[in-house]
């Protein structure tokens, strides 16, 4: 990058990062907001987990077996995400 285009970008960051004031509600709200949000992700796994067991139990499966879908997922699959490992 040129000098020129590196003091543009500089002088565009400098202004736009201006300190914000929020009220304690606001930032309450902002932090309700955000747990919320990562229970969801944090609580995919589990859900995910409970629906693939339900599934077995439905189609007479048992522990330590395996089960697989013998036709690509449709709407009808209720799973969160086929793969519910977390990779981090």
């Amino acid at each position: 990058m040129t000098r020129e285009t590196l003091a543009v970008l500089a002088v565009i960051a400098a202004t736009s990062a201006q300190a914000q004031n929020f009220s304690s509600g606001e930032l309450a709200r902002r932090t309700l907001e955000r747990r919320a949000v990562e229970a969801v992700i944090w609580g995919m796994p589990a859900v995910s987990f409970e629906l693939m067991h339900q599934a077995m139990v439905q189609a007479k499966g048992r522990w330590n077996q395996v089960v697989y879908w013998s036709r690509l997922p449709d709407w009808k699959n209720q799973t969160l995400t086929p793969n519910r490992e977390r990779k981090v």
